[in-house]
């Protein structure tokens, strides 16, 4: 059995989350797989709460063989022939983590995603997307609240806090739930997305009692008075570029070779744009800057880009923003941002660890899946061949590296090192 440990977040003071909360660890040492617990000053359950269940807590991970993190773990704590588990945020060949990847090949060690942990038909069984969703979707309203102040503009929408200053979800119902955006000005919503990012801010519209526009409708620009929401998928916002009708099989394959965004001819019909969709570089751009200087006028307030790709399907999204400062406005003419929440121009939220904003719940959602899994990487046998490891499927798909080698699904990342 691999000894391992809980490690502890780096990434900055509000990676507040744990992967394995008290409960679930008490659950695993009841079964006979004890999990330590490397000591935290910002992890969410303080050191107190483990050691209360008989937790062994230790200053370091270097002695470990299985190391559970949530976000990447710093270069230099990769020992060799150790595992790690974490978002890795390398699998598009993310240059900025090219040097942790090639760490792991160097020290022979050994790298589980949990991006890539998915079911037969690639559907994540573990995730924090729906958190994310609720917070960016939180997030952006209360972005667009701010404005509308700024603009002297009366609107419920002011009522609407940083998610980090509800601390739970059921705060955040009971507060919601108490504001009628159907008063003041109308705020017109586009989701775009409908997987566990897009469903968690969907969520959110709908503790606000917001009503759903049909995505046909929507289309149609058959609008409704007042406050509404909607939510497109990938075959609402894309079209083929000679107009043929949309595949989704082809789209997958083809990608902007063959379809573009449709997002420009919808400009106007929304204020909010909550980006939850996946995108890379191989599918269209959504809005580019020509596109967003000849539609000025016509522009949302806010877009809350959750899925944060830098210079991606948004051009506007040049950086992740941050808890601390999680708005700027871009300026498409020549390309500028300003930290901090604009009257007129556009303004962008990226923040990039956005469940962070509710450690509390994600972890405990987070954890209750991860302790079915724990076992089975506890129980790895690290001399036999990729081929034969005794591991699930969806937890065998999620390896990226296996001690030292790229995995056959990951041999392109040697393109990008």
């Amino acid at each position: 059995m691999l000894k391992t440990i809980l490690r502890k977040e780096h990434k900055n003071k509000w990676e507040r989350r744990t992967p394995l909360c008290p409960s679930a660890i008490d659950n695993l040492i009841d079964y006979g797989f004890p999990v330590d617990v490397e000591v935290s000053d910002v992890r969410i359950f303080g050191d107190e709460s483990y050691q209360s269940i008989d937790a062994v807590t230790f200053s370091t991970p270097d002695n470990h063989q299985l190391i559970i993190g949530i976000k990447e773990p710093p270069i230099d704590s990769i020992k060799p022939s150790q595992v790690h588990l974490c978002f890795s945020h390398t699998i598009k060949g993310q240059e900025y983590n090219m040097p942790l990847l090639q760490r792991f090949i160097d020290n022979q060690a050994t790298l589980f995603d949990y991006e890539l942990m998915a079911d037969e038909n690639g559907i994540r069984t573990i995730a924090f997307g729906e958190y994310a969703g609720i917070a960016g979707a939180i997030d952006s309203f209360w972005i667009a609240g701010q404005k509308l102040i700024l603009k002297a503009e009366s609107s419920p929408l002011s009522e609407v806090k940083q998610t980090i200053h509800y601390e739970t979800i059921d705060n955040v119902k009971r507060a919601l739930s108490k504001i009628n955006l159907q008063e003041g000005k109308a705020i017109r919503i586009l989701i775009i997305g409908n997987g566990n990012v897009g469903r968690g801010a969907e969520k959110v519209c709908k503790w606000l009692n917001l009503p759903q526009l049909s995505a046909e409708k929507f289309l149609d620009n058959q609008l409704l008075e007042g406050s509404w929401y909607t939510v497109l998928n990938c075959e609402d916002i894309h079209q083929r570029i000679d107009a043929g009708k949309f595949d989704w099989d082809e789209y997958i394959e083809k990608g902007k070779a063959f379809y573009r965004s449709k997002i420009e001819s919808l400009l106007g019909r929304f204020d909010i744009l909550i980006q939850a969709s996946f995108w890379t570089d191989f599918y269209p751009r959504h809005l580019d800057n020509q596109q967003l200087i000849k539609n000025e006028q016509q522009l949302p307030w806010v877009i809350g880009d959750i899925s944060c790709d830098i210079d991606g399907s948004f051009v506007c999204t040049q950086k992740a923003s941050s808890i601390d400062q999680p708005a700027f406005s871009y300026d498409p003419t020549d390309g500028s941002m300003t930290d901090g929440i604009s009257r007129d121009d556009m303004t962008v939220m990226s923040i990039d660890n956005l469940p962070c904003e509710l450690s509390l719940d994600a972890s405990e959602h987070f954890s209750q899946k991860l302790e079915e899994y724990t076992p089975h990487l506890m129980g790895m046998n690290l001399t036999k061949p990729f081929n034969e490891l005794a591991l699930p499927d969806e937890i065998k798909r999620a390896v990226i590296v296996y001690n030292g080698e790229l995995t056959e699904n990951f041999q392109y990342l040697n393109d990008y090192l």
